[in-house]
Order: C-alpha cells, then structure tokens, then sequence
C-alpha cells in the first residue's frame, strides 16, 4: 500500500478511488497511533460528502482513542441508527460508555457483543478488565470459566494468575492464595514447553496480559513469583518474531532514552523525571519514550516541540524497529513493574545497557536488565542481596526531588485537628497495609481514646469496607473503630493539608512510603518506621538517615509499637522532632549531587 497514492487520490472527491483510498488511510493511520490524521482523513471525506460507514466509523475509533469519548459516541450512534447489529461499533460505543462511568450501558452492550464470534475475544478481554479493575474477582474467574473452551490456554493461565484482592481478609489467606498462584505460574511455565502457540502469537499482537504489580505488596514468596513469573514472561516473549538481541555502536555523545508509562503528575514522575530533564545536554543525548502515558498538563509540558521524543504505538514490532534505529546507549525504565508493555518492551533490547529504577522497588529477574538504580541511603547489608541485576547505589537517596511548594496546599475539611487529640496518618494506598500490621492500629485504637487514625480510601467501597472489619473483628470494644477514618483520594493540594492535620505518621512495614513521605517531611512531620531487609520496606528508613532522624527508625516491630506510645503520650517530643526535620529537610530537596553520580555511571559503562 502506497500511502503517497493514497494520499493524491484524497486530493479529487470524484476519483474513482476517493472513499477505498480515504479507508485505507484510516486504517493505516489508526494502526500507528496517528489519530489526529484519521480524524483529517475524514474531515476531507465528509467535507466533500462522503457519509459511508467505514469514515464514521473510524472517525469514531479515533475519537475513542482521543479520549473524547462523546464525540466518538456521536459517530458510533450514527452507524448503530442504521444497522442496530454493526457488533464492531456496539463493542466500541461499550468501551466508550465504560470510559464515561455508564455502567449498566457498557454492561448491556458488552453482553451482547461477547456472544459474537467477531467481537467475542475483544469483549471478554475488556470484561475481565472492567471486573479486575473493581477487584471483583468472583466475577472474573466466572467469566473464565463460562468460556474457558474459547480461550487460548496460556491466555487463561495468564488472566488467572493476576486474579488476587487488592486487601486480604487475614495472612492464611493471604498465603493460600500466593501458593496456588505460585503452582500457577510453574504450571504455566511447563505447559508452555509443549504446547503450540500460533494462535498466542496473533493475540499477543492485540493484547498483553496484566502486570502482577499488586502480587508483590502481599510480602509473601515475593522474589520466588517474581523469579517464575518473569521465566513465565520470558518464554512468551518468544513467540514474537523479534529478535532478543541487537547489536548497538556506542555513540560519542551517549544517548539515553528515559522510558515511562507515567509523565503525567504522579509519584513516579516527582521521584525520577529530573534525571531526564537535568542531565547535561552537551555530554549525553536525552530521549523521552512515552509507552502509554496519561496526557494531562505535565505531559504536555514535556513534549512540547521535543523532538527526542517517542510515544509508542503499542506494536511491538513497530516500535521496536523504531527504537532500534535510534542506536541508544543506555535505556532507563521508570516504571518497569507497573506497566504491562514495558515488561515486554524490555525484553527486546534496544540500548547497549538497561537499567530499571525504583518506581516499583523490587527486582526483575528479567537477564534484558542489567541494572537496578538506588541509592547509597536506600540500601543496606540485607537489601542489596535481593536484586537480579547489578545494583548500582547513586549518591544519597538517587532522586532529585524538587521542592514542594508550601503555599500549594488548599484547606479541606476532611480531618479536624483539635489540640486535646492526636492525629496519626498512614497515608499509604490500601493494598500496602497487610493483616500482619492490623496489631499496630489495633492497639491504637484500643488504648487510646484521644487518637484518631486516618487511612486513605482504596476508592472501592467493598475494599474498604472489608479492611475497616478486618480491624474492628479484632478491637476489644466495637465503637473504638468510630477512631478510624477513610480519606478520599484527591488532588496533590488537598492531600497536603491531610498531611498538615496529621501529629505525625506511621509507615506501613511490608511496602514503605516513598512519595508521600517526601511530602510528610517537607511538612515537618515526624514519621515513624522500622529497619527493612528489602528495598521497598527501606525507603522511609533512607529518607530518615538522610535528614539525620535515625532515632525515628526502630529495630523491630515491639519498638515500634513503643515509639508510638511515646509520641501519644508525649505531644512535646513530637514537636521536637518536627524541629529538627525542619532544620535538615532540604537534604531531601533539589540533590543535584544524584544527578552528577547518574552521569558518572552513565559515562564509565
């Protein structure tokens, strides 16, 4: 197909070819992610008044893809008025009602359209994501097996195995559901040895499975799934025909691309874009690898008139070709854990040396990473000997944060600070917080009449609701779980003054808080934490031992619980913990020493 073709052919309504041609732009556009040259495709076509179906259709696809979703609606009724039986566009208009919170639309639509040879795999797929996205595991695993003989095998091993709670009930449960995972995923791995993946390879090109970002939070066999799982991964990248390898020329001027799923406004871009956007331009060459981002105001900021920046189109093969041809040095994943297709991006190389960081702190097992990026204060004698690849420990915490505006922050009217009470956050998402820890609030809760604790909301009132009662099953009187509070999630602004109200924080000890704690610190919030043994219970203790809090750390949990009894008890000493974060916070701030140590590793590898 010769686009320059069909391109002259768009130039003359009356040619013959106008409509075939105008189609087919359509479609190659829409399978590159241009969608803003579709929808030039059909302003042509309808200016000159061409009103076939398969122009509004994909004006439609690519509104959707926009995400403008009322205007793709328009399009999509326009075909539906006509022929009430178009599944292809009945399957869209349900994705867009999805996206529009039309709930009881998307689900009268998508049960029709999942019965449909056609637009069957696409509406199961999209189903069990709508279930999985509200935790409703029941109804994912009754999904499966209602059309288990339609779905490739590996592909209904792999739907099953990133089916887990956001909280669990109890830690029996918590470890009964991890083994029968865990025998899920060697059985995958075994039964892929054997078996013909022809038709994988095609799904695979459409569709990639979900992550198990949310598995690793339950603090169980934790690096024994992430070793299998990635063996798992690895196997089924080899039914695409790429090639693992590729041999990379080093360049004078070493070109790094920098690639996330998330450049939006969002931890992962507070803790690490600075490596991108301070990084000196005359000895390296920055790239910006966008793999499926949110576009909000911040992204825009980013690639605005960049021209050393590429936003994947979501085939592998397309953008690996692309990648591959811009011969970089070094790739540096933000993200690695937290995106599906950077998991299989990576599997490809197309850097001399990769590298992941943080953002997820857990290591990969994945033999394309060569490797972990942290920090001198992150790490310790019991956390370095948990990474697959070569940690490299940059200077301090190996972020350069920037300062958090102090007169950001919006007054709400969320939490209530009196001076008689304490207020005490544990600011971290719900799947963070594990059955192990509830002895921590309990003891809070039942001890201490003037304490309130505050918990941000999970936003699924199930979730909640089944951690508030995992709580108050355990209190010796029920009416102390009136103490504890769900605060919604919102914006950074808002969020601060949660911050603000709180007397000081607690850390949660499977998962710590990075981010947040950040934030807390900047505040002059003491937060309290215990030594951890791997990376993603240690950051808090690293940014402690950065601003000289070490007292804030405690050995293990019985201290723990001590330390908070004494902060209840002693609202003077909370005030003098405050002051000394005061005095020593900007070492948390601004550390341009990371980005000197960033480039020195850069330059000597």
């Amino acid at each position: 197909m010769d686009i320059n073709i069909l391109k002259e052919d768009l130039q003359n309504p009356k040619n013959p070819r106008f409509l075939q041609s105008a189609v087919n732009l359509c479609l190659h556009y829409n399978n590159l992610g241009k969608f803003l040259e579709t929808i030039d495709v059909t302003n042509k076509a309808l200016k000159n008044r061409v009103y076939h179906n398969a122009i509004i259709g994909n004006r439609g696809y690519a509104y959707l893809k926009l995400k403008k979703y009322n205007l793709a609606i328009k399009y999509f009724k326009k075909i539906l008025t006509k022929n009430k039986n178009d599944n292809f566009t009945k399957f869209n208009y349900a994705v867009c009602l999805k996206l529009t919170n039309n709930n009881t639309g998307y689900l009268k639509l998508i049960n029709e359209t999942i019965v449909n040879d056609q637009t069957f795999l696409n509406s199961f797929l999209d189903l069990y994501e709508y279930y999985r996205n509200l935790n409703k595991v029941t109804e994912c695993l009754k999904l499966l097996n209602l059309h288990d003989k339609k779905i490739n095998r590996t592909l209904k091993n792999l739907l099953q195995i990133n089916l887990f709670p956001i909280v669990y009930k109890s830690k029996e449960e918590t470890e009964k559901i991890i083994d029968n995972i865990d025998v899920e995923i060697k059985n995958s791995i075994s039964e892929l040895k054997f078996r013909d993946c022809k038709d994988l390879k095609v799904l695979l090109n459409h569709y990639l499975p979900p992550t198990n970002f949310y598995l690793s939070y339950a603090n169980y066999k934790t690096l024994e799934i992430q070793k299998n799982y990635s063996i798992l991964l690895e196997n089924i990248s080899n039914n695409f025909d790429i090639k693992k390898e590729h041999a990379i020329f080093k360049n004078r001027r070493k070109k790094v691309a920098f690639v996330s799923s998330i450049l939006n406004r969002h931890t992962v871009t507070n803790l690490f874009i600075n490596w991108y956007k301070l990084i000196n331009k005359d000895k390296f060459e920055p790239w910006l690898i966008d793999t499926g981002s949110i576009q909000d105001d911040h992204y825009a900021k980013l690639v605005k008139n960049n021209d050393k920046y590429y936003r994947t189109i979501g085939n592998l093969e397309v953008d690996i070709n692309f990648l591959r041809k811009q011969n970089f040095d070094f790739v540096i994943f933000f993200d690695y854990h937290m995106s599906r297709y950077n998991q299989f991006l990576s599997r490809f190389k197309f850097g001399h040396k990769t590298c992941v960081t943080w953002g997820h702190p857990l290591t990969t097992y994945n033999k394309g990473i060569d490797f972990f990026l942290s920090g001198e204060e992150l790490e310790n004698s019991l956390t370095e000997k948990n990474y697959s690849e070569k940690l490299i420990k940059l200077n301090n915490l190996s972020v350069c944060y920037s300062d958090i505006p102090q007169d950001d922050i919006e007054k709400n009217n969320y939490v209530e600070k009196k001076e008689d009470e304490i207020n005490i956050g544990i600011l971290q998402s719900m799947f963070k917080i594990l059955p192990d820890e509830d002895e921590v609030f309990v003891n809070i809760l039942n001890n201490f009449k003037k304490t309130n604790l505050y918990f941000l909301s999970s936003g699924l009132n199930s979730i909640d609701k089944l951690f508030k009662n995992r709580i108050a099953e355990k209190l010796s009187k029920k009416n102390n779980i009136e103490k504890l509070y769900f605060l919604p999630k919102t914006k950074r602004k808002f969020y601060l003054d949660y911050i603000k109200n709180m007397d000081f924080l607690i850390d949660s000890l499977s998962w710590s808080g990075g981010n947040t704690h950040f934030e807390a610190l900047s505040l002059n919030k003491p937060i309290l934490t215990v030594h951890g043994s791997t990376l993603k219970q240690n950051v808090t203790s690293g940014l402690l031992k950065r601003i000289n809090c070490k007292s804030l750390i405690q050995e293990n949990k019985n201290d723990f619980f001590k330390k908070i009894e004494y902060f209840i008890n002693n609202k003077s000493f909370i005030n003098k913990n405050s002051l000394i974060i005061k005095k020593n916070k900007m070492l948390l701030f601004n550390d341009i020493s990371v980005i000197n140590s960033l480039e020195d590793f850069l330059s000597k590898n």
